[in-house]
C-alpha cells in the first residue's frame, strides 16, 4: 500500500517548501480547533439544559453546529499535530478515513447552511399565505444534509475520485483530476463542484434576498420582529462563513484549473496553502458567535440568564412571560 509521501512533486507540492509554515499551520489549527470545540460544545450543552430545541428553527441551528463540531474534532487532534510533525502521523488507512470525514463534514456544512436559509424563505412565504412550516419539513432538510454528505464523500473510497496528499503534504484530501484521469475521476469531481459548491452558494444568496424582501413587507408584529432579527443574524452568518471559505475555493481552483487547461499541477503559494485550512477551521466558530450577537433568545440561553430571561423557559411559559413584559 502506498504511504502518504509515495507521490511525486506535482502531487505534494508543499512537501518541498519551508517546513516552518507547517508548524505555524499546525499551531493555528489546534488553537482554532479547541476554540471551536468549546463554542459548539457550549451550544450543545445549552440545548440539553433548555427548551430551545422545541423552537423549530433552532433544530437547524443544532444541525449546522453538528457539522462544525465534527470538523473541529478532525482538525484539532489529527490535522494539527500532523502539520507540526510535518507528516501524517496516523497511517495510510486512517488518512483515507480522515479525508472521507473531512469531505463529509465539509459538504454537510454547506448544505446545512443552505437549509437554514431555505427555512427562512419558507417561513416568510408561508406566513404570507397564513400557513405553517411543520416539523416534518425540518427533519426532511436534516435528512437531505446527511444524505448529500454521504453521497459526495463516499465515492472516492470506491475509486470514483481519489483521496490523496493535500497541498500541505500533511493530510489527505480530494485529489483534483486531470482530463486524462478518466470518466470515473471527472464524473465525480465535476458534479461535486456544481452540486456542493456553485448551486448552494447561488441558492443561499437567492433565497436570502427573497426572505428579506418578504419579511420587510409582511412582518409587522412584535413577535415577527424576533424572526427578522434571526434572519439578519443568519444573513451575517452566511456571508462570514462563505468569506472564510473563499481561500479554500481559490486553492482548489489554483490546483485544478491549470491541470485541466495545461495538464500540469502547479506549486501552491505558501500563504494560500497556509491560510485556506486555517480560515476553513475558523469558519466552524462563526455560527455560535453570530447567534451570540444576533439571536436574543439563543444569546440569553448561552449566557445562562435562566431567571432573568424567557429564553430558557418552556415555550408556553415563555409566551406568557413575553406578554407580561410587552
Amino acid at each position: 500500500m502506498q504511504t502518504l509521501f509515495d507521490y511525486n512533486e506535482d502531487e505534494c507540492p508543499w512537501y518541498y517548501f519551508d517546513s516552518s509554515y507547517k508548524t505555524l499551520l499546525g499551531a493555528c489549527l489546534i488553537v482554532f480547533g479547541v476554540f471551536g470545540v468549546l463554542l459548539n460544545a457550549w451550544l450543545y450543552a445549552t440545548f440539553i439544559h433548555s427548551h430551545l430545541v422545541i423552537f423549530k428553527s433552532h433544530v437547524l441551528v443544532l444541525n449546522l453546529c453538528t457539522a462544525s463540531l465534527g470538523r473541529n474534532l478532525l482538525g484539532f487532534p489529527f490535522a494539527g499535530p500532523s502539520a507540526i510533525a510535518k507528516r501524517w502521523l496516523f497511517g495510510p488507512a486512517c488518512c483515507q478515513l480522515f479525508a472521507f470525514m473531512n469531505q463529509f463534514f465539509g459538504v454537510f456544512q454547506m448544505i446545512a447552511l443552505f437549509a437554514i436559509v431555505l427555512e427562512r424563505y419558507l417561513l416568510a412565504r408561508y406566513y404570507r399565505r397564513e400557513r405553517s412550516v411543520y416539523f416534518r419539513y425540518y427533519w426532511t432538510l436534516i435528512g437531505v444534509c446527511w444524505m448529500m454528505a454521504v453521497i459526495f464523500a463516499a465515492p472516492p473510497l470506491f475509486g470514483y475520485g481519489m483521496y490523496s496528499c493535500d497541498a500541505t503534504g500533511t493530510v489527505c484530501a480530494l485529489l483534483w483530476p486531470s482530463l486524462n484521469s478518466g470518466a470515473r475521476q471527472l464524473g465525480f469531481s465535476v458534479p461535486y463542484v456544481i452540486v456542493c459548491g456553485i448551486m448552494p452558494t447561488v441558492g443561499i444568496f437567492f433565497f436570502m434576498g427573497k426572505a428579506i424582501r418578504l419579511e420587510r413587507i409582511y412582518y409587522r408584529s412584535e413577535q415577527q420582529r424576533d424572526e427578522k432579527r434571526l434572519t439578519k443574524c443568519i444573513h451575517i452568518l452566511c456571508i462570514t462563513t462563505l468569506a472564510l471559505w473563499i481561500p479554500a475555493a481559490v486553492l482548489a481552483g489554483w490546483q485544478w484549473l491549470p491541470l485541466l487547461l495545461y495538464g500540469y499541477r502547479p506549486h501552491v503559494p505558501q500563504v494560500l496553502a497556509l491560510f485556506a485550512p486555517i480560515a476553513a477551521e475558523a469558519a466552524t466558530s462563526v455560527p455560535v458567535l453570530c447567534y451570540l450577537t444576533g439571536d436574543e433568545r439563543l444569546r440569553a440561553a448561552l449566557l445562562g440568564r435562566m431567571r432573568k430571561h424567557y429564553a430558557l423557559l418552556h415555550p408556553e411559559r415563555a409566551k406568557r412571560y413575553r406578554r407580561s413584559i410587552y
